[in-house]
């Protein structure tokens, strides 16, 4: 696995640029395609200008077979609902390794995804993903050779919860306040990402609707056996990159607990994510795959604070990692970088 074809399907994309950025650099990776039907023939720092320096890459027309014959590895950066028609003819192949970016293969529950999304065509191929989420889920991913890349949103919130999820101490009705970049919204400029109307300025969206929360509720039920009632309130900031969530906790049996012990040692053999002295800021983590999220206690009251790069671990550089584990490389490999702090 020292000479990896690897293709990335929606190269076009913020999540697709930043796979790009990230595997150039990666010491298994011998070979890159980048796919985009809207590209096709252009060069990939026409899109991508960050990488005029580091690709002499063009873009090129995707199909099945195409795939099969240039790569080893496929990343599929499509838009939610694009996926499941593109992976359906790939995904019983013997490709060693395909990572989904999109929600198309994350739930299990059918009706879940569609109250959320939109009608799946092919929900038949989703028990063959498994959720890639390393910090819960490292042993299920090692091997397996179908991954479902989680949301930015949902990685956040479930870092933020899982060390006490796994005690069997979180709160069956958690509320997560978490504001995000604009890159969170795409490529393609949206009122809601058009500079004059961002910059500056900041509200919140999707209250009580957002899509990553069956996500969120799938992870911490297969790890606690019971199903929370989890609520993701997002909010938009005026910035590019980066997630914040701030999450408030009582409970009385917090009044005994140590829970920043309890987080280090949930973390202490996970290498991307660090429990810090003090509460994380946006600019430490961007442009890279770690996360820093820090605790705070008084009795019986938790706050815990969170902060990463929504492309990076919550997008492009948590599907490399998945991609490592799936292949047996090291886990870290092509992901450790610096960020651009302050950026």
């Amino acid at each position: 696995m020292n000479d990896l074809r690897v293709a990335v399907l929606g190269a076009g994309g913020m999540a697709g640029g930043e796979l790009l950025r990230l595997l150039a650099g990666h010491p298994n990776v011998s070979g890159l395609h980048a796919y985009s039907h809207s590209h096709e023939g252009k060069p990939v720092h026409a899109v991508h200008r960050g990488l005029r320096h580091l690709l002499a890459l063009d873009f090129e027309a995707f199909s099945p077979s195409k795939v099969l014959e240039d790569a080893d590895v496929l990343f599929s950066a499509l838009p939610h609902g694009k996926s499941m028609s593109f992976l359906a003819d790939l995904t019983d192949s013997e490709l060693p390794c395909i990572v989904d970016l999109a929600a198309d293969f994350r739930l299990h529950d059918r009706e879940a995804f569609e109250r959320s999304f939109m009608p799946h065509t092919c929900f038949d191929l989703v028990s063959r993903y498994r959720y890639g989420l390393p910090e819960a889920f490292r042993n299920d991913l090692k091997g397996h050779s179908r991954i479902a890349n989680p949301g930015c949103f949902a990685t956040a919130v479930q870092l933020a919860l899982l060390p006490l999820a796994k005690e069997s101490i979180l709160p069956v009705n958690p509320a997560v306040y978490a504001v995000t970049g604009s890159s969170g919204s795409g490529i393609h400029p949206k009122p809601g990402t058009h500079h004059p109307h961002r910059h500056g300025n900041f509200w919140a969206y999707k209250l009580l609707a957002h899509q990553h929360e069956p996500e969120i509720v799938q992870t911490i039920e297969t790890v606690t056996g019971q199903k929370p009632s989890i609520r993701l309130l997002p909010h938009s900031g005026p910035f590019v990159r980066g997630i914040h969530t701030t999450t408030y906790l009582e409970h009385e049996i917090y009044s005994d607990l140590d829970a920043e012990t309890l987080f280090r040692d949930y973390y202490s053999d996970h290498p991307f994510v660090t429990v810090t002295e003090a509460p994380p800021q946006v600019a430490e983590v961007a442009g890279t795959n770690h996360v820093h999220v820090h605790v705070t206690q008084s009795q019986r009251e938790l706050v815990i604070t969170l902060a990463l790069d929504n492309l990076v671990k919550g997008a492009a550089g948590q599907a490399i990692q998945n991609m490592n584990l799936s292949l047996g490389l090291e886990e870290t490999a092509g992901l450790q970088i610096a960020g651009g702090f302050p950026c």
